[in-house]
């Protein structure tokens, strides 16, 4: 017989450790691959689910009944004996986006309301409901009869500020107006 019939032991020990580390090595690489994929694919799901998302809203759409204050025009009247009152209220009506017309003393003959009165016909109907929003507590609205649009304010004698404009529906501006094109 020949003398290389048996392996030494330490040899095939060695290949046995080879193999061994081979298969851990595969097993290893295989998991990271594995893994990697799921990882991925779980951002490519991610991913999709934020494109198929609308966008967030960046304003309200169009009402074309709804009020904004750029639209609404009002006549400014002190009806009592401070000073000041109808241009200080005019200021504060301009700086919340208002159009202010006229600015004086109530010569109305009417008499000097409480805290506020918004005065209006029927063609400012809206306007004088929109104007009411800002006015404090206690203010009346009073339908004059008149024949044109127009709205003013009378400021009577317990009247200390306006209220802020709050804009509806989480304070977003309205888009504008859709073009007929």
């Amino acid at each position: 017989m020949s003398e290389y019939t048996s392996e030494s032991p330490a040899s095939v020990e060695a290949r046995a450790r080879r193999r061994r580390s081979a298969v851990v090595i595969g097993v290893v690489l295989l998991g990271l691959f594995f893994a990697f994929w799921y990882g991925l694919s779980y951002y490519r799901a991610d991913e999709q689910a934020r494109a198929s998302r609308p966008p967030a809203a960046t304003c309200r759409p169009f009402d074309p009944d709804e009020r904004v204050p750029g639209q609404v025009t009002v006549d400014v009247y002190n009806a009592t004996n401070r000073a000041n009152l109808a241009s200080r209220t005019a200021q504060l009506l301009e700086k919340q986006g208002f159009v202010v017309g006229k600015v004086g003393n109530d010569e109305s003959g009417r008499k000097t309301p409480a805290v506020a009165e918004v005065r209006y016909g029927p063609a400012g109907r809206a306007d004088g409901q929109f104007l009411l929003t800002v006015m404090p507590k206690g203010s009346k609205a009073v339908n004059d009869k008149r024949a044109d649009g127009s709205v003013e304010i009378a400021l009577g004698t317990k009247f200390t500020t306006l209220r802020p404009y709050v804009a509806p529906t989480g304070g977003l501006p309205m888009c504008p107006e859709p073009s007929a094109s």
